[in-house]
């Protein structure tokens, strides 16, 4: 017995050493979705009570979890008829010229929303969103099957409301802007997975907000961040999705 503990302390260390140790596991992240016992309007100004319970959610940079040259704050709640996302994305040079919808939003600077209903099976849905209010909805039955956005694309959510505000001017490189606003209302009613029925309080989604910046100001003219930890480039990656719980 002696010689068998000797040995795995000597093994131990080398296959660590090696790379054979097992990857941690990253905390999947949490949030409360506050319920608003009024309809939200959805304006851009953010200033009904219900925004003032949710949390404010940070992006940082996939992978290596640094925080983001652009800033960007994310709030979620509900009512008894829509999801509402909120956005705030700080940007010197907000850029957006597609205005039809399931255009190629992420070539331009987008907002998006992803989540599963349902934690364990594969649909889930993705919602991007740019400047102009033009937006990419896609009900996706399974992540990587044949035709990717331009199969899943197909599907649009009748009754989504948008509006984006800016602090700045949108598609002008030779002036600095501030930010930009944007809010969503997505329908309950016309999600196919729930059947009809809205989330009751316990109920429990997974969820990924993300962003695609495209700046002169950014070293390399590009920045992607989401709120999920990924441990991947990819914002489709469920696996590291945070948990969105509503109350």
């Amino acid at each position: 017995m002696k010689n068998v503990l000797f040995l795995s302390a000597l093994v131990l260390p080398v296959l660590m050493m090696a790379g054979c140790a097992p990857t941690p596991k990253i905390m999947r992240a949490a949030y409360d979705c506050p319920f608003s016992e009024t309809p939200i309007t959805v304006d851009g100004e953010l200033n009904e009570p219900v925004w003032e319970k949710a949390k404010t959610i940070l992006f940082t940079i996939p992978v290596s979890f640094k925080e983001p040259i652009s800033k960007t704050e994310a709030k979620i709640a509900y009512d008894k008829d829509f999801l509402y996302v909120a956005f705030k994305a700080y940007d010197e040079d907000i850029w957006g010229m597609l205005t039809e919808r399931d255009s190629s939003t992420c070539s331009e600077d987008v907002l998006e929303v992803f989540f599963k209903t349902h934690p364990d099976k594969d649909p889930y849905f993705n919602f991007e969103i740019n400047v102009q209010n033009a937006v990419l909805d896609a009900y996706n039955l399974k992540r990587n099957a044949a035709g990717n956005y331009k199969r899943w694309s197909q599907w649009d959510c009748a009754g989504l409301k948008m509006v984006s505000k800016v602090k700045g001017t949108v598609n002008n490189w030779t002036d600095r802007d501030e930010y930009w606003i944007l809010e969503v209302a997505i329908p309950f009613a016309e999600i196919p997975t729930l059947g009809g029925k809205a989330p009751v309080k316990g109920d429990k989604w997974l969820i990924n907000l993300a962003r695609y910046d495209y700046s002169i100001y950014l070293p390399e003219g590009r920045e992607l961040t989401a709120s999920a930890p990924l441990s991947v480039l990819n914002y489709h990656w469920h696996e590291d999705w945070s948990a969105l719980i509503f109350n």
